[in-house]
């Protein structure tokens, strides 16, 4: 019964019967392959067959790696938590993994004693009626445990059932090889018996080779889950504008699956969050899905909108220790052309300030491929609060005098005030000078500008020794 568990980035799906259901079948699976092993066991001791005994070693190290099965199951059972947080399910693909490790520990000692054997080494075989029999009645035991094994292995979606379950399948048949084998040998070919137990470790070999290449991927995060099957799944739900970044990885059966989508920027949060309830609820679906983590996005135009250029533009800027004073954005013969003043710190020569303006073209176009070029004008700029130093008085009177002299020219600016004049121990022999004046509150900001220009032009004219100056404009009301 599937039940569905609230994370803190999603939900995911538990069953919380199927690995109580995976268990019971390993234990019942695991004394039926030691029953076959007691005897085929004894019927190798009996005979001195190797190619018996190696298939008793077979069903033996099936019921090894049914424990070995046992134990990942313990660890796989337990829920997600911090340290685990897609769940311990890895730890059942490490108990399959293992299964292999033991194959091929079983295959060199088998190959070794053939050998052996193959040498003239070794006691004489002797075939009864018996032999044959108890080989016979193994060989039920392991149909019937391979039968029972594989079905609920894919009912389950087990990867360690299912791959013991193919194990017990070959084992049939290199029982039945080893009985043709006892035949010739009874017949007079005592070589066979060697002989098909070097067959038999090569098919237990085979055996561990195909554990490894179906559980491999799982460790490896190779996806489990087919991306045009989710891709198919999201772009069914309404709302969705695009997607990407899907990714999956995990056991068959158990996949986690994350991936982007895009809504429309007019969406509230209250919508496009049920738009990604949505998604998740439709991929939750399918049986091989989990777990499902999705990050919520605004859906883009086509190339960088203004908003997203200029905030893309601040962010580089800052962490280059760069100001931006000003900064326009147009398109020359199809291309984006951006254009901004920059403000560096005063005590930087000029080869510094160009390194920095090129830093913040290269950051800037590789945040932003759309951007053809960035123009930079160098600026003086200081992140330091810094002590003015006094200025003469006859210099503030000349300076309040020239500026009511400029506004009273202006008509549309009216009642200079603040008038200040400051100089910074870095500024030399120059000084910098900021007023308010008043202006319509209904002039438009490009006009109130070039007003604002104006002034400042007009006063670099009259003041000699000026390097700033700051006009601030309030509206009337």
């Amino acid at each position: 019964m599937q039940k569905f568990n609230w994370t803190d980035d999603g939900y995911f799906v538990t069953d919380t019967r199927d690995l109580a259901r995976i268990r019971r079948v390993l234990i019942i699976t695991m004394l039926l392959n030691f029953a076959a092993t007691a005897v085929k066991l004894g019927a190798g001791i009996a005979t001195g067959a190797i190619s018996v005994i190696a298939d008793a070693l077979d069903s033996l190290f099936d019921g090894l790696s049914n424990i070995v099965g046992l134990a990942g199951l313990y660890a796989a059972a337990k829920p997600p938590d911090a340290e685990h947080p897609y769940g311990h399910r890895k730890f059942e693909t490490v108990a399959a993994l293992s299964i292999a490790i033991l194959l091929f520990v079983t295959t060199g000692q088998l190959l070794q004693a053939a050998w052996e054997r193959l040498r003239g080494g070794g006691e004489p075989v002797s075939i009864n009626s018996w032999i044959i029999g108890a080989l016979v009645l193994s060989m039920g035991i392991q149909a019937v445990t391979s039968y029972y094994e594989l079905r609920q292995g894919r009912q389950l979606k087990s990867e360690i059932l299912v791959a013991d379950a193919l194990h017990t399948r070959a084992s049939i048949l290199v029982s039945f090889s080893v009985l043709v084998g006892l035949i010739l040998v009874r017949l007079g070919f005592p070589q066979a018996d060697p002989i098909l137990a070097v067959g038999v470790a090569l098919v237990i070999a085979k055996i561990g080779v195909d554990i490894l290449r179906d559980n491999l991927p799982v460790l490896l995060d190779q996806a489990p889950v087919d991306p045009n099957q989710i891709a198919s799944i999201v772009r069914s739900v309404n709302g969705v504008e695009s997607f990407h970044r899907v990714r999956s990885r995990g056991a068959q059966g158990s996949a986690a699956v994350d991936l982007h989508i895009r809504v429309s920027p007019d969406r509230t949060i209250s919508e496009a969050d049920a738009i990604a309830d949505e998604v998740r609820r439709r991929l939750l679906e399918v049986s091989q899905i989990n777990d499902v983590t999705l990050h919520l996005e605004a859906q883009r135009p086509e190339g960088p909108d203004a908003p997203a250029l200029f905030a893309v533009l601040k962010h580089a800027a800052d962490a280059l220790g760069i100001t931006i004073h000003e900064s326009w954005a147009h398109r020359v013969d199809g291309n984006l052309v951006v254009e901004v003043h920059i403000g560096v710190e005063p005590s930087l020569t000029i080869g510094e300030a160009h390194t920095l303006a090129d830093r913040l073209e290269w950051d800037v176009r590789r945040r932003l491929p759309e951007v053809h070029s960035l123009r930079t004008h160098i600026e003086m700029a200081s992140t330091r609060v810094q002590e003015a130093l006094q200025v003469p008085e006859e210099l503030e009177e000349m300076v309040q005098r020239a500026a009511q002299n400029v506004i009273e020219a202006i008509p549309e600016i009216t009642s200079p005030r603040n008038i200040a004049v400051s100089r910074l121990p870095e500024d030399g022999k120059g000084y910098r000078v900021s007023l308010d004046c008043t202006i319509a509150g209904d002039t438009p900001v490009t006009v109130a500008h070039q007003l604002a220009d104006r002034v400042e032009h007009e006063l670099s004219q009259q003041l000699d020794g000026v390097i700033d100056i700051l006009v601030h404009l309030e509206p009337d009301n």
